[in-house]
């Protein structure tokens, strides 16, 4: 029994060091692109999901972030909206970031 459990034991612990060993930091399966909602919905894509967070910080600013997934057959893509706004919701900056689902791909310096 003590003999299996360590048989298992260093199988378990060779198989994780040996994967992490292969992985690749710089791989990535979202594309940014410069795609708008906009864009998206005149191309037939349509929403699955969304969601708002917010977080409110001690000098009075709102940074909030929606995200959207966005699907037309197998393509898939997730759109970022970021914004800031003041006590009076006056929106101070905003930044919006589509990406679309990809093969990993290795990502460049800088990117």
């Amino acid at each position: 029994m003590v003999k299996r459990k360590l048989i298992f034991f260093i199988f378990f612990v060779t198989f994780i060091f040996s994967h992490s060993g292969f992985t690749n930091p710089n791989l990535d399966q979202w594309l940014d692109t410069a795609k708008t909602y906009k864009d998206l919905i005149n191309e037939g894509y349509e929403v699955q999901s969304y969601s708002i967070s917010d977080i409110q910080t001690t000098n009075g600013l709102i940074l909030i972030l929606f995200v959207t997934v966005l699907q037309k057959n197998d393509d898939l893509y997730e759109c970022q909206e970021y914004q800031t706004i003041d006590q009076n919701l006056d929106t101070l900056d905003m930044t919006l970031i589509c990406k679309q689902l990809v093969q990993p791909y290795q990502r460049g310096v800088g990117t």
